[in-house]
């Protein structure tokens, strides 16, 4: 189960979510917007979680106090400017940071992440695909995801991509904590972890593989990487 510590909108339409899986313990960063409308937040590899809140938001809005628990040892400088509450937080239109801001159009095979373990371009027919850190050198305490769902703007809502993320327990068994259907023409980013356990995710779309969807315009774009 995600606990969700804040909801951040923005004018572009995007929105960020930083919630707490229980129960992995697990913090994470959930990023949904329109495909060509902006892009989301590119964070910056070395910075944790709180860090990356404290630049994506202004002063007025609060830290939610389980982020900041999961920053470890010291404390950000700009957290002495800031409320920090033990309620979930709750924002809306934020302006984009400037990292999130596109002009024109996103192609649809677009790389999120700069580097990556692995990426599958749309193409009709896509199998699903689970990706396991036992078969990517083992990397255990953080993992990321990107589902750009091509399928065009307006389709119904059961032509979703779809990524759900497991991890495994103390007795070898993988346990869901997150789960997500993006809807057409939408893109998602989900960046999750703190605890070094193994991880697994698993793709699948809502027209079962089909390649004769909407005359093969069902497609999505996956991609991915584990990282310590």
């Amino acid at each position: 189960m995600d606990v969700r510590l804040a909801q951040l909108e923005y004018t572009s339409g995007m929105t960020v979510a930083f919630t707490d899986s229980r129960p992995s313990d697990d913090i994470g960063m959930v990023q949904t917007g329109m495909i060509g409308r902006t892009l989301l937040i590119a964070r910056d590899e070395g910075d944790t979680f709180p860090e990356t809140y404290l630049k994506i938001t202004p002063r007025d809005v609060a830290v939610p106090q389980p982020l900041i628990a999961d920053h470890g040892t010291g404390t950000p400088p700009e957290l002495q400017f800031r409320r920090i509450t033990t309620s979930p937080v709750v924002a809306d239109s934020l302006t984009p940071p400037r990292s999130a801001v596109i002009p024109g159009a996103a192609a649809c095979n677009f790389s999120h992440f700069d580097w990556f373990d692995w990426h599958d371009v749309g193409i009709p027919g896509m199998a699903p695909k689970s990706c396991l850190a036992s078969r990517f050198g083992d990397k255990k305490r953080y993992f990321d995801s990107y589902v750009a769902n091509c399928t065009p703007e307006g389709s119904p809502s059961h032509l979703y991509a779809r990524h759900r993320i497991y991890c495994m327990n103390a007795l070898g068994n993988y346990v869901k904590h997150f789960d997500s259907k993006v809807a057409p023409w939408r893109q998602q980013s989900i960046e999750k972890g703190s605890i070094k356990r193994r991880r697994k995710v698993h793709y699948d779309d809502g027209w079962n593989s089909s390649p004769n969807c909407g005359g093969g315009a069902c497609v999505y774009t996956r991609e991915g990487r584990f990282h310590n």
